[in-house]
């Protein structure tokens, strides 16, 4: 599993780079415009998880790299939680990247009750949207997949521009105030057992699929 994470890693390298760069560049717009740091650390996050794994499935897809991993003495187990787990690391490398690059911009360190409001934001968007795509990947194919995906997109940004407005804004405060760090934890422990439950889900489908 580990070495199936490391090849998408090595093959990437050049884009992670790229995405390093826009990330730098969508937090030093987002601090000099005052926007909150809620938007644009959830924002970030999505694109580089997104993009990532998007990518690496898109290339796979292309290179018939599923068909051939799964002719290799390798479980197809190992090759849906390789897809898994490697989305979690990317996650986690996105969000510390994030924090370090956003507390360099704003020369002081973000407390990190208010970053993990912003970064559980995303986690809870990245594992919603993975849970629900790699079941209809591995059982339905990569252009289903990219359909769903398309329209994920378009509802999350419509979501972002949403959270721009004041009264949305003003939620959010109300919120704050009823504990809504505590809620979100809840929320993303729910959301770990979904994404276990997709991952077996995963699993099951690609034993049974006919690639």
């Amino acid at each position: 599993m580990w070495q199936l994470i490391w090849k998408d890693v090595m093959i990437q390298r050049g884009s992670i780079l790229w995405l390093a760069v826009v990330l730098i560049f969508i937090v030093i717009f987002g601090v000099s415009i005052g926007m909150p740091a809620f938007i644009f650390l959830s924002l970030g996050a999505l694109i580089a998880g997104g993009s990532i794994v998007a990518k690496s499935i898109s290339r796979d897809e292309d290179n018939h790299t599923l068909l051939f991993v799964t002719s290799l003495p390798v479980s197809r187990k190992d090759v849906v939680m390789a897809r898994y787990t490697g989305t979690l690391i990317i996650m986690l490398a996105t969000t510390v990247f994030l924090y370090v690059v956003t507390s360099i911009v704003m020369w002081t360190l973000i407390p990190m009750e208010d970053f993990f409001v912003s970064a559980g934001t995303a986690w809870m968007i990245i594992l919603g949207i993975t849970m629900l795509l790699f079941p209809i990947y591995f059982w339905l194919g990569y252009d289903l997949m990219r359909y769903v995906l398309s329209g994920l997109i378009i509802f999350y940004a419509l979501l972002t521009m949403l959270a721009s407005l004041p009264i949305v804004q003003r939620a959010i405060t109300w919120f704050e105030g009823w504990g809504y760090g505590v809620i979100l934890a809840l929320l993303l422990g729910l959301m770990m057992v979904l994404y276990i439950v997709s991952m077996r889900l995963s699993i099951r489908v690609l034993e049974f699929t006919d690639l």
